[in-house]
């Protein structure tokens, strides 16, 4: 399917700018529209442009808005480590959501630790949207809730602990961006050339590879090793992360980074919840199955 025209924009939010793709030439979203506004945030190591596929899917009746998250690619970097909290870029992506909609409802859509971020987002921040939709992103009391519990759960997110050493930043230089490469995938990088230049543009730039790498540096907690103690395990504090605007998550069971047993919990946090399961996607499945996610979210936000 041909791709829908999007545009670029940039917005100052808390004295940082925000780059965003949007499907309108203005940068102001239009404020008496009665058509529905999603608002795309896409995790590491991508941008922006990995929404494209699964947007080219979507009705055109959608106003569509897909930032860069803070501090990647086009997106400028942030002041200090600390401004990459869990906290601060929640109160930063509100602010941008605010800029961007204009008071109009929006259906936040996260994925990976654009997921991670859209959950405490709704959670605190419900009076901005209408809906969420959640793909391959864990919610942070489900996670928290495995790491102490599933030894699979801690072997997959073990890859954690390469991108919060010391030297991370230097290795992803050296190497050639191997781990990111991997995480990726192969094919991707030669079905999708146009896509994975800019990804590569941004992961070169020092600076941007710094600000993605600080997101896992400003977790919460501490991701455990697979053998880790009971006494490490049972440090573990599980968020009360509540959601109460309705929510669905679409998952592809063979993810990397997640064991699908993270969707167990999800009833004792969310009131009104849809789940769509996909038995061949991975972790990258708004790119792998964008026409199967587009039409979940159609029917949706309808």
């Amino acid at each position: 399917m041909e791709k829908r025209k999007l545009y670029d924009h940039f917005i100052e939010v808390q004295g940082h700018s925000i780059h965003y793709l949007s499907n309108t030439y203005e940068s102001a979203v239009d404020t008496e529209s009665t058509r529905p506004l999603l608002v795309f945030l896409h995790g590491f190591p991508e941008n922006a442009h990995a929404w494209e596929g699964l947007i080219a899917h979507l009705p055109k009746r959608f106003d569509v808005v897909a930032p860069d998250l803070p501090g990647y690619y086009k997106s400028e970097p942030l002041s200090s480590i600390e401004d990459y909290s869990v906290p601060m870029l929640l109160t930063r992506i509100a602010a941008f959501v605010e800029l961007v909609g204009r008071k109009r409802q929006v259906v936040l859509v996260g994925h990976d630790w654009g997921g991670a971020i859209a959950w405490p987002l709704a959670a605190f921040h419900s009076q901005l949207f209408s809906k969420l939709i959640i793909m391959n992103a864990a919610h942070p009391s489900t996670f928290t809730s495995l790491l102490k519990t599933s030894r699979t759960q801690r072997l997959k997110s073990q890859y954690i602990h390469q991108l919060i050493a010391d030297d991370a930043h230097e290795t992803l230089i050296q190497s050639d961006f191997s781990l990111l490469r991997n995480m990726l995938g192969d094919a991707l990088f030669s079905s999708d050339k146009r896509y994975a230049d800019t990804l590569v543009s941004g992961w070169k730039d020092s600076n941007t590879l710094k600000a993605m790498l600080n997101y896992y540096k400003n977790m919460p907690q501490a991701i455990p090793f697979t053998d880790a103690d009971d006494n490490e395990l049972a440090a573990l504090r599980v968020p009360n992360i509540r959601i109460v605007i309705p929510t669905l998550v679409l998952w592809g069971k063979n993810d990397d980074a997640f064991d699908v047993s993270i969707l167990d919990g999800l009833p004792n946090y969310v009131e009104e919840l849809t789940v769509h399961q996909h038995n061949e996607a991975t972790h990258w499945i708004h790119r792998e199955q964008a026409q199967w996610a587009a039409g979940h979210i159609n029917k949706f936000v309808v």
